[in-house]
């Protein structure tokens, strides 16, 4: 009898422990991106996520990692989830990244833009053909499309937007794919990039956050959330307040 207590005591002690772990992981919730938390779909994405996840009771973090790392954090599970990849994420990666579940509900939608030093015409994809075209790694989408138009000595992968800015003011690059705002205030920001101009919006690329599939009911709880979120005016009222900062401080450089 007296061993059958004890083996009981075990048991339950083991099941409160691991009913402890997965209360644990479902009250905190730990995202990570590509881009710098201070960029511009950090500054957007982080807050809106913050609301909802608490809204259905769970604190959320997020965290910063180079692109390719984040993307193996997220998708092994060690972290819950990825803050922004493109809606048609899985077929640009070629399902690389397949325990992925995208959060049916945009977080916002950017603009691909091309950047240049000396005024080269660009009106399309097919325009950047013979350039030398540096972009952050961390942009599947453009990458994809990259591999299609350009030999692959001409195409130079940074890990960031700054670095490829760098390479072209230096002339090291004849032009670098950027999105719109972040390449703007980079430009605005930094007196060795004042000859870089936008030449062309060239594609529109729409974000959303996705999940590792262990949660994928909260997946589902998420999007209904962000969706009425959408509806009562909270989510338009973040997205305004961080344009409203960005707008500001190209202004005041």
């Amino acid at each position: 009898m007296v061993n059958f207590f004890k083996k009981s005591t075990k048991y339950i002690f083991c099941f409160l422990l691991i009913l402890a772990s997965h209360l644990h992981a479902a009250n905190e919730i730990v995202f990570t991106g590509g881009a710098s938390l201070k960029s511009y779909q950090p500054s957007i994405i982080v807050p809106i996520l913050t609301e909802a996840f608490k809204r259905n009771g769970i604190k959320f973090r997020a965290l910063h990692h180079p692109s390719l790392r984040s993307l193996m954090l997220a998708n092994s599970g060690k972290l819950d989830g990825e803050l922004h990849r493109v809606y048609d994420f899985h077929k640009v990666s070629m399902g690389k990244y397949p325990n992925l579940v995208r959060i049916e509900s945009k977080l916002l939608s950017v603009w691909l833009s091309v950047f240049s030093a000396n005024g080269i015409v660009i009106t399309g994809w097919g325009n950047l053909k013979g350039f030398r075209v540096a972009y952050y790694r961390g942009r599947k989408d453009v990458e994809t499309i990259l591999n299609k138009v350009l030999a692959p000595e001409l195409i130079i992968r940074v890990n960031t937007d700054e670095q490829a800015f760098s390479m072209l003011a230096a002339g090291r690059v004849d032009l670098v794919i950027s999105e719109s705002i972040q390449g703007k205030m980079l430009v605005e920001s930094h007196q060795k990039f004042r000859k870089i101009m936008e030449v062309a919006k060239i594609d529109e690329s729409k974000i959303y956050a996705y999940m590792h599939f262990k949660h994928k009911k909260l997946v589902g709880e998420i999007a209904e959330i962000l969706n009425g979120m959408k509806e009562d005016g909270s989510f338009l009222k973040i997205v305004d307040k961080v344009n409203l900062r960005f707008r500001m401080n190209i202004k005041r450089q």
